[in-house]
Formats: structure tokens, C-alpha cells, sequence
């Protein structure tokens, strides 16, 4: 956790700024040029490196000109520093709509403590939004830059940013990687000692940290005393983040009582404004996280869903030879990358790495009952090239590498359909994420949905929800088996439009205004993702005999 000494430097360096810029009348003391306060820089007369110190004396006021003549090293970055200023100012005046919310060269400086210096699609959008003290909902893929949609717009506003997490770990990982870039930021949750917590809350009430992470029951009266409640609810928030929103969704597999019940936090915070973000929640469930939030008319935002680079195949009515056989094939002729092998059951994988064998394949099986917590970590490992040695092939059952971004997936195959289109997108989506063709199989069987109803009872018996709500919890289970059976197995329409149609993802960007291209000319980048004639199996008359034939044509539109 960040010292207080770390927030003191800052103070005092911004205060020396403001003597030296008074001191200088806001004019170059090199060309004598005068500067408006956002455009004056700083300068060391003996650098820091040289054992300079922050103090009026060795301290004076340049234009950028003049400060990049002092630094030749570093004459690009304040060139386009000078760029982006000059830019913004352009689109300030030009935001009739007022949709920049008062943006300046501020947002080019958080991006760069971030390590960005270019922002993906949407985040600037959902950046903007925040900025004007929208809430909104995004809906976009693990590894997509999800965080720095919130970092940005906490670090740029007054106050602090509470960030509700599912997992200690993760909130601790977060916050690491917040410090070491000297970003004041902090986690509370129960593992932590009485006389830690007490410091956390008094650095809180000192307005000395941007980011505290907790976890929703943090906020349950049952598991946490009222008084740490009050600690946190007497300081609002300038923003409320909902980290993996899908997990407010009680019809989802991942429900998690205390964040159904985050509307309520949210009244006792104040009302401050609302940013959810989940990988994975279909039209419908994007619908009831809303309303469970209470912001059901805000904005929602999916992105990430078309993938055109990658192949859609759906096979059905394919016996196990000949998938093993098949799945042997594609394997021969995929360009060097990694390929995921998923399957539903361990039953099913230990199978599926027989029949490979069999072919003179040996492919490793990860799934929660294979060997230690440390053999999991090196089969990991070996996947993701950490160690040796490599392993490019896996079988897999859906718990594989939640999070993992892995970028060279050339192939993903799924045994059977997932047990809904939301988990489909999540694996499948594995992929082709340095946008080169890539293939995703799917086999489809008269036996699939028969399995996965059976799964989903046991889930929904052993999950912890009331009892009462068991019924109409398994109920919407079995529907959303019966919509992912209904688009896996159909013949007579695209796969690929039946997904998107799905979730919602509008294809055709809306128009924007000109102050708003002109930002996103200057802070954002556009992805280019290789584009080839070929869509899905029904787009491209795809069947089991002219299988092979259709994947060599994918690959070979990589150069």
C-alpha cells in the first residue's frame, strides 16, 4: 500500500510547480513567449539525475519549444504533447453537443501512467461517458483493456473510485499493478489485521488513495461489522465499479447473492455514477443486471462479439472416429499457434485423449481433477510458453485458463455445445486475438442437451440460492441450453449473425460528431483485424467431406 509520504511528494511538488509558475508569470523564461498555465512545463535547471532537488531555486518556467531544445531525447513526446493539447482545444470548441466534459491534455497523461499511449475500441467512448457522469454497462472480452475504462476516469476526478471485485486475489493483483505505477490505490477485506484496516480507512478519510477494491460482502451486515460499512458509505465515491457484472445476474452460473443486491449499496453511497463490465451477458441478462443496479435505461455497450477473423464450423451427426480423426487433420494443417480442445466432462476428455493416442497423439488434459494444484500450474505454464516444455496442444474442460490470453489460438474445437451462447462466446472467443484466421469447430449430437440439463440440476442443487427460487433459477438454465442447441444445430441461417443478434453488438457504428472523431484521432487507434471471404458453415456450404478443404483456404489467407 502506497505510504502517505508518496501522497505528500506529490503535494509539495505541485506546490513548487505554482510558485515557479507564479515567480514566471506563466512566460518562457528561455524565448519569453507567454504560456497559459496548462501549456507552461517546469523545468530542472540541475536534473534529478544529477542530484537536482524540487525547489523554486533550481526550478523554471519553458514553453514546450524550449523544453524539448533542453531534452532532445524526449522532443517527440513533448511534440505530441503540444499536438494533443492543440487538438483538444480544437475539439472543445467544436463540442456543440458537450459531449468532452471539459476533456484536456489531462486524459493523455493518465493514459501514459497506464503505459497506453493509444486507447481500443470503445474505451474511449466509455471513457467520455464516465467523464460526463454517465452510467453505462460494457460488455467486451477478457483481455479487451476492460480497466483503464475506469482507471482513467477515477484518476481524472476528485475523490476516489470504489471497485467491487469477485475475488481477494484478483483485487490484490489489481492493486499491484496500480502501485508500480505509483498510483495510490488499496484493497480491505477480512484477511486483513484490525490495525491494517485502520490505516486503510484513515488513508480513505484522508482522500490520500484514488482505487479501494472490495468485494460486495464487504457491504453485508451478516459478515462485516456496521461500523467498516460506515467507513466506507461516509466517504461517497466519486465512481462505483462493478467488476464482472454477469455475477449480479441470479440466472447466471456464476451468481453471487451480495452482488444482487449492489442496487442497494449504490442508494447508500449516494447514487454516484455506475460502471459495470462483465466478458460475457446476452441481450436478456444485460437487461436484468440494469435493473438489479437500478439503471435500467442506461447505456450499454457491446463490442468484441463479431470476431471476423475467426471461422465458424458447426458439425453435426459426427461419430467419434471420425471427430478424432478429423481433429488429428485440422491439427496437421493449422499454421503454428496453440490449439483448445474443450470438452464437457472428464469422462469426455479422457476419451477424446484415448481416441487421439489411439492416432498417435499425445495431447495433455487439464481439467480439476488432474494431479496437484502445482501439476495444473506447470500444464498452464507449458500452454502458455511460460515453461518447458511447450505444450500447443490441450484438451480442456471450460474452467481452463479463465482470463488467459493466450494471442496465437489457431484453433478452438468444442466437443459438444456449452450450455448457453454466453459461454460459447467466452471460449471460442480464445481465438485469434492477434487477429490472424483462425477456426472454431463445433459437434454437435442428439445426446447434448440431455447432458447439460443433468449438469445444470446438479448445479442449481447445490447452489446457494433459496429455495424457492431453485425452480425458476433451473428453468432459465434449461431455456438458455435450448437457445445455444437451437443456433448450434441450426441449418438455414448464418452462425455467425445468430451470435451477434444474441448480444446485441450494433455492427454499424453510430455517427459521431466531428469534436468527438477529432479525440478519437488523437488518443485512440484502429485495430486492423484480417478480413476474408469466409464466414460459417451455412455462409460457405461446409460439410464433413469438404471439411479440410475449407480450413486450408482459411489459413491460407494468412500472409
Amino acid at each position: 500500500m502506497p505510504l502517505p509520504s508518496d501522497h505528500a511528494q506529490v503535494l509539495h511538488w505541485r506546490a513548487m510547480r505554482g510558485i515557479v509558475l507564479a515567480r514566471d508569470s506563466n512566460a518562457c523564461r528561455a524565448c519569453g513567449d507567454s504560456c497559459s498555465q496548462g501549456e507552461a512545463d517546469v523545468h530542472h535547471l540541475i536534473p534529478r539525475a544529477a542530484g537536482g532537488v524540487d525547489d523554486p531555486a533550481n526550478l523554471i518556467t519553458l514553453c514546450d519549444g524550449c523544453h524539448a531544445a533542453h531534452h532532445p531525447n524526449l522532443q517527440g513526446t513533448l511534440a505530441r504533447r503540444m499536438i494533443e493539447r492543440w487538438g483538444l482545444r480544437l475539439a472543445r470548441w467544436l463540442d456543440s453537443r458537450h459531449e468532452l466534459a471539459d476533456v484536456d491534455e489531462s486524459l493523455g497523461a493518465a493514459m501514459r501512467l497506464f503505459g497506453v499511449s493509444r486507447l481500443r475500441t470503445p474505451q474511449l467512448e466509455v471513457i467520455l461517458a464516465a467523464l460526463r457522469k454517465e452510467s453505462l454497462l460494457l460488455v467486451s472480452a477478457t483481455g479487451s483493456g476492460k480497466s483503464l475504462c475506469f482507471q482513467v476516469p477515477i484518476l481524472l476526478s476528485r475523490g476516489y473510485g470504489l471497485v467491487i471485485s469477485p475475488l481477494k486475489a484478483l483485487m490484490s493483483q489489481q492493486v499491484a499493478a496500480l502501485q508500480s505505477k505509483k498510483v495510490p490505490g488499496t484493497f480491505i477485506n477480512g484477511d486483513l489485521s484490525p490495525q491494517e484496516k485502520t490505516i486503510r480507512y484513515q488513508l480513505l478519510r484522508d482522500s490520500a488513495i484514488k482505487f479501494l477494491y472490495c468485494t460486495p460482502e464487504r457491504f453485508d451486515p451478516g459478515m462485516v461489522r456496521e461500523a467498516e460499512i460506515s467507513e466506507i458509505a461516509r466517504v461517497r465515491p466519486s465512481y462505483l465499479v462493478i467488476d464482472e457484472a454477469h455475477c449480479i445476474d441470479r440466472w447466471g452460473k456464476d451468481f453471487r447473492p451480495n452482488y444482487g443486491k449492489l442496487g442497494a449499496v449504490r442508494r447508500a453511497l449516494g447514487n454516484p455514477p455506475l460502471l459495470a463490465f462483465t466478458a460475457t451477458a446476452g441481450r436478456e441478462s444485460q437487461q436484468r443486471i440494469l435493473e438489479s443496479l437500478g439503471i435500467p435505461e442506461a447505456r450499454v455497450v457491446v463490442t468484441g462479439v463479431n470476431r471476423p477473423n475467426i471461422k465458424l464450423m458447426r458439425l453435426n451427426g459426427v461419430d467419434d472416429a471420425a471427430r478424432f480423426l478429423l481433429i488429428k487433420n485440422l491439427l496437421a494443417i493449422m499454421p503454428p499457434g496453440h490449439a483448445m480442445l474443450f470438452v464437457p466432462t472428464v469422462k469426455t476428455g479422457r476419451k477424446l485423449q484415448d481416441g487421439l493416442q489411439s492416432l498417435g497423439m499425445e495431447v495433455p488434459f487439464f481439467h480439476s481433477k488432474f494431479g496437484t494444484a502445482n501439476d495444473r500450474d506447470n500444464l498452464l505454464g507449458r500452454f502458455t510458453g511460460r515453461l518447458d516444455p511447450p505444450a500447443k496442444v490441450i484438451i480442456c474442460t471450460n474452467a481452463f485458463g479463465m482470463g488467459l490470453d493466450v494471442p496465437d489460438v489457431r484453433l478452438v474445437v468444442h466437443w459438444q455445445h456449452p450450455a448457453s451462447v454466453e459461454d460459447y462466446l467466452q471460449e471460442f472467443g480464445r481465438a485469434g486475438r492477434d487477429g490472424n484466421p483462425s477456426i472454431a469447430v463445433l459437434f454437435t449430437g442428439e445426446n447434448d442437451g440431455g447432458l447439460l440439463s443433468f449438469m445444470a440440476e446438479k448445479t442449481v442443487n447445490a447452489a446457494v440460492v433459496d429455495v424457492a427460487s431453485k425452480p425458476g433459477v433451473l428453468a432459465e438454465k434449461l431455456r438458455a441450453i435450448e437457445v445455444m442447441h437451437k443456433a448450434a444445430t441450426a441449418r438455414d441461417s448464418c452462425f455467425r449473425v445468430a451470435i451477434n443478434e444474441y448480444f446485441g453488438e450494433v455492427l454499424s457504428p453510430q455517427r459521431r460528431s466531428l469534436a468527438v472523431q477529432l479525440v478519437d484521432l488523437l488518443f485512440s487507434r484502429s485495430v486492423r483485424t484480417r478480413r476474408t471471404p469466409l464466414c460459417c458453415d451455412w455462409c460457405d456450404g461446409v460439410k464433413v467431406d469438404n471439411v479440410t478443404d475449407w480450413v486450408e483456404s482459411v489459413f491460407a489467407q494468412r500472409q
